[in-house]
């Protein structure tokens, strides 16, 4: 083989290793360059799961605060109702001063008539306060339905989250493989072409 041959042959080489060397340099930029979207997408996500359980704490504490609102409802109808039988008792009574005297069973039956009203008055505001406490228990369980459905898309989505990037670090470590052959194959070429300039000034010496 002469001189001629030998410098193509090596600048056939060097060209191969150079655009070896152009597509490690790619492939690694690509790599690296999904890596990092993943990490971007992977933050944003644990952000919105953040977010979904200061929502959660919210909504529990809401739910906390009409509990006990309700508790308290609860407690006045019970004071309602034991004045209701403090009443009746007190009517009772009256009907019985009736037949002492007509004068006093006129006014107790004008009292008797304001007690009926105010009774009234209150049953009202209870029945429309119990509404009011309906609605806004069905209002509660249907955001709590809505939170446990998005809850289950961003658990599916990490889970997808996940496999992808379990395939990407799969796809970076044959990466890493296939790189770390080509450079042994380089090296290779790199000690033949010293060998062969060696060779080649042994005898023009």
């Amino acid at each position: 083989m002469t001189n001629a041959q030998r410098l193509d042959h090596v600048e056939d080489e060097l060209e191969t290793v150079k655009r070896l060397l152009v597509s490690t340099a790619s492939y690694t930029e690509s790599a690296n360059r999904r890596l990092d979207e993943l990490t971007i997408k992977q933050d944003r996500t644990q952000s919105h799961l953040d977010e979904l359980t200061i929502k959660q704490d919210h909504t529990q504490s809401h739910l906390d605060e009409l509990t006990i609102k309700q508790d308290r409802t609860q407690s006045h109808l019970d004071e309602l109702t034991i004045k209701q039988d403090r009443t009746q008792s007190h009517l009772d009574e009256l009907t019985i001063k009736q037949d002492h005297t007509q004068s006093h069973l006129d006014q107790l039956g004008a009292r008797i008539d304001q007690v009926g009203t105010k009774v009234d008055q209150v049953s009202d505001r209870v029945d429309n306060f119990i509404t009011h406490t309906q609605r806004l228990f069905t209002k509660a369980g249907s955001e709590i339905e809505e939170t446990k459905a998005r809850t289950e898309r961003l658990e599916a989505l990490m889970l997808k989250l996940d496999r992808s990037f379990e395939e990407q670090k799969s796809q970076f470590q044959e990466f890493q493989l296939t790189t770390g052959a080509a450079l042994e194959r380089i090296d290779r070429v790199l000690d033949y072409l010293l060998r062969q300039q060696g060779g080649n000034q042994n005898p023009s010496s």
